[in-house]
């Protein structure tokens, strides 16, 4: 099967150099976009990712540790239920909601596809379910609503990956890590080539293409293998956060 992909942006932010390069641009800041994808084929409809939730939340505890300087802006028409109001997305059509992971810009609106079966690692889920966890530590980042919603579910409509598996023909999920315990990177074969969407554990295109990490990470080691892999398998490359994809790559926000 051949996929198509729509590319949603979903907002934008700041963030220091360091974050986006590991001990690197120290007197730089990057303009950040938030995407999410819808990928379809042969009458099947994936979303992968969500999307941002209530950014007055993320933006009170991004205030107190950047004294105001970073902030995400989200305009009511990138808004996910924008997007549904015009047609763009229809719930009730989306067969699966992959979740690169649980932060709030990727997850919060998972809950608005109840005929979707949700797909997420299976790590990061158990690893959220302890007692103990340390990655997980901010219910502003991981928000508990994407959870709760998860865990209500029943146990055929949550599918979790371990290492990796073929969702659908043409369509691969594999764990990556690095930047949290729960990344998932998706690999979808288009008419133009083998796409993969790394998740954040590449926040810039040439996170993958230098082998440079992301400043924020959990497992810096899990970071070069999955560039590692992604390197030897993508024809395009799409990061959940580089503006040149939009920008420059994809304007029309579409590849076949």
């Amino acid at each position: 099967m051949k996929y198509s992909i729509r590319i949603f942006k979903n907002g934008q932010t700041s963030a220091p150099g360091p974050e986006m390069f590991y001990l690197s641009e120290w007197d730089r800041d990057y303009n950040l976009y938030t995407y999410f994808f819808q990928i379809k084929s042969g009458g099947k409809t994936i979303l992968l990712d969500t999307g941002c939730g209530d950014t007055d939340i993320i933006n009170k505890m991004l205030f107190k540790e950047f004294n105001g300087k970073i902030s995400f802006d989200l305009p009511e028409n990138e808004r996910i239920e924008s997007y549904i109001k015009k047609g763009e997305i229809i719930p009730e059509e989306v067969d699966y909601v992959v979740l690169s992971h649980l932060h709030h810009d990727h997850s919060s609106n998972v809950g608005l596809f109840k005929n979707a079966k949700v797909v997420l690692s299976k790590k990061g889920w158990l690893e959220y379910m302890k007692k103990e966890r340390p990655y997980y530590y901010n219910d502003a980042l991981f928000p508990t609503g994407p959870i709760k919603y998860i865990a209500s579910l029943p146990a055929e409509k949550i599918i979790l990956i371990d290492d990796e598996i073929e969702l659908l023909p043409g369509l691969r999920i594999f764990y990556v890590g690095g930047h949290t315990p729960c990344c998932l990177a998706v690999e979808a074969m288009t008419q133009s080539g083998r796409v993969v969407m790394t998740s954040d554990v590449a926040f810039l295109k040439d996170n993958v293409k230098n082998n440079h990490p992301i400043g924020l990470f959990y497992n810096l080691w899990e970071c070069f293998e999955a560039y590692k892999k992604i390197n030897s398998i993508a024809d395009i490359l799409l990061t959940s956060h580089d503006p040149d994809i939009l920008d420059k790559d994809f304007p029309s926000g579409i590849i076949k």
